[in-house]
């Protein structure tokens, strides 16, 4: 067992479209032993978050993979921001729209990462914040 698994990072991916979700699950598995999992994004956040609570209490790290739900996955990242301000939040998306990237920003999000790109900075995001202990 390595220092992750003993420490029981867990990181939870938050999608609307399921097939870019479980493409990351299967890519982030692939770079950590951190426990992954995948739910689609939630129609109402604070509904969803108070129904969650004993289970994200093991989740340390958040990617929200807005997609076109735009307007859901902004008000869940506002949502999360707020429960979990220590943690980790990052948005991960197909678009590179200067007013989405800012939009995140503003909700709280720590870093936007673009799907068009390689995902190495996601990778060495996660790696940082397990390291810093985050």
């Amino acid at each position: 067992m390595n220092s992750l698994e003993m420490l029981g990072m867990q990181l939870l991916i938050l999608g609307e479209n399921k097939l870019v979700s479980e493409t990351l699950v299967e890519l982030l598995a692939e770079q950590s032993s951190l426990a992954l999992a995948y739910l689609a994004l939630p129609a109402c956040a604070s509904c969803w978050l108070n129904e969650q609570k004993e289970e994200l209490r093991q989740t340390h790290i958040f990617i929200i993979n807005t997609d076109n739900a735009y307007e859901k996955g902004v008000e869940c990242l506002k949502t999360l921001r707020g429960a979990y301000p220590e943690a980790p939040i990052f948005v991960v998306d197909q678009h590179e729209s200067p007013s989405l990237i800012a939009l995140c920003a503003a909700a709280g999000a720590n870093a936007y990462f673009s799907l068009s790109g390689s995902l190495n900075k996601l990778e060495q995001a996660i790696s940082s914040c397990l390291i810093n202990g985050q």
